[in-house]
């Protein structure tokens, strides 16, 4: 408990990134969450610490004692220990002779999500997840708009999916998480301190906390030897285990961004909907916080509006529109207005981005039969398929809407058909029967697919949980 005020608020003056306060243009309050989060968190003897020492500079031991002027080595010693536990310090043995050093790290990435690493920390503090928030936020609110792309140095850098780029001969190394990985030999697996923060609050996607983020090198040891939440030790093979499955999810490849071309100290597989990195881009408008070097572009000739990219999108930046011509031309569709363009402000911003990414289409845009199924299957996709050959990729495309395509496609009431514009020229396509067709491969056991067990949890062990079904047939399963 902080008893000395004034101390903490020239700390947090010292330490936050929000440019007013921290030139002093705005004076720190008790409203402030620089104040709020850490006047319990911390004790007097921290503050004078972490005021002596500079910000994101490594020190030896012998260095902090003359700074801080503490004679007593053995209760120093024990203070910085109890410090870098909590996670207001972080050491690292970078150096030639490979000594331990100890530096005051950035609040984000850094302490606030350290902070957040521990439940009995969180437990005991539990401001400690709205100050992460805060200091994710309220320091972006006046930069982001100039932010160029790569981030210059400014939060998380996003990989792109590396097997979507490995043929690709100019892509360049630092593009690949492999070549991350293998610039280290120690790794950890721990818990994601934004799903905890948002699953404490009631908010967030529902993902499960644990076991997505990846410490390397020292960072890796550091929270390791400080405990912090699920953390252990992975080899390499594991660690790819784990990128695959969070690509299976959805999940989003960032790396930290703030040390420059040649080092990293975390690999983060983030959520849409909880990632705090990710909502910087989202909730102010402002797709350089979180653009990889990579671009998704769509060829209008061979997309069937089968609707899965703009699914799966994390950013919600793929909308589905009308193909078909109306009589005045092709239906042209408003542009993401840029801050490059625009003054930008608050009244550029997106507080309601999470719904709003849930939004597939624009008005006129979408697949008609997939929007009357029931089950929004992707009609066109697996008909493409069909025509092709590809009747196993096709029963694939329909698995992952609907698991008993065999028994709905007997028992179908058509809706697709009803509502293919097709209709309105002589006949609508015989979708459910095509279906048909490709759900008979379930019935012989050499075509039958078989979807991979996904669960949300790493462990391949079964669930102890019970379910209730509720309804029949193949609308309950």
């Amino acid at each position: 408990m902080i008893t000395n005020k004034e101390n903490l608020f020239k700390l947090g003056k010292k330490l936050t990134d929000r440019i007013p306060q921290k030139l002093g243009l705005e004076p720190l309050t008790e409203a402030d969450p620089e104040y709020w989060g850490l006047c319990n968190v911390l004790d007097d003897e921290m503050v004078e610490i972490l005021l002596a020492m500079p910000q994101r500079k490594p020190l030896a031991f012998e260095e902090i004692k003359k700074l801080t002027k503490w004679s007593d080595e053995a209760k120093l010693e024990a203070k910085l220990k109890e410090m870098s536990e909590l996670g207001v310090l972080e050491y690292n043995w970078e150096n030639a002779d490979h000594h331990k050093q100890w530096l005051v790290p950035l609040f984000v990435p850094g302490s606030a999500e350290f902070l957040n690493m521990k439940s009995a920390t969180m437990d005991k503090y539990p401001e400690v997840t709205e100050f992460f928030q805060n200091m994710t936020r309220l320091p972006l609110e006046k930069v982001t708009a100039m932010v160029p792309p790569g981030g210059a140095g400014v939060g998380m850098h996003v990989i792109p999916v590396e097997k979507a780029i490995e043929h690709e001969s100019q892509s360049v190394s630092l593009e690949h998480l492999s070549y991350w990985l293998k610039k280290y030999d120690y790794y950890e697996i721990g818990v994601c301190s934004c799903r905890n923060c948002e699953s404490r609050n009631g908010r967030g996607s529902g993902d499960l906390p644990e076991h997505w983020c990846i410490a390397v090198g020292d960072t890796a040891k550091y929270c390791y030897e400080t405990g912090k939440e699920g953390i252990h030790n992975a080899s390499y093979e594991q660690v790819m285990e784990v990128l695959k499955r969070a690509e299976e999810e959805g999940y989003v490849h960032q790396i930290t961004n703030i040390d420059g071309e040649n080092k990293i100290f975390a690999i983060c597989n983030c959520a849409p909907g909880t990632c705090y990195a990710l909502r910087t881009s989202q909730l102010f408008n402002t797709p350089n916080m979180s653009a990889s070097a990579y671009r998704a572009h769509v060829d209008t000739e061979k997309c069937v509006a089968c609707g899965k990219c703009v699914e799966i999108c994390p950013a919600g930046a793929a909308k589905l529109g009308q193909k078909l011509c109306t009589k005045n031309g092709p239906v042209e569709y408003p542009k993401q207005p840029l801050p490059d363009d625009n003054h930008w402000g608050p009244h550029m911003w997106d507080e309601d981005y999470k719904k709003h990414n849930q939004e597939n289409c624009h008005e006129s845009g979408t697949a008609p039969c997939k929007a009357a199924c029931p089950a929004h299957i992707a009609v066109q996709g697996y008909i493409k398929m069909a025509a092709e050959g590809r009747y196993l990729d096709a029963l694939k495309l329909i698995k992952q809407d609907n698991p008993f395509p065999a028994v709905c496609g007997s028992i179908c009431n058509r809706r697709c058909e009803d509502a293919c514009t097709r209709g309105s020229v002589d006949a609508p396509v015989a979708i459910d029967e095509i279906k048909k067709f490709i759900a008979e491969q379930e019935l012989n056991e050499k075509t039958r697919y078989i979807p991979p067990r996904r669960t949300k949890r790493l462990s391949t062990e079964d669930y102890e949980e019970k379910i209730a079904v509720i309804g029949a047939g193949p609308a309950g399963l």
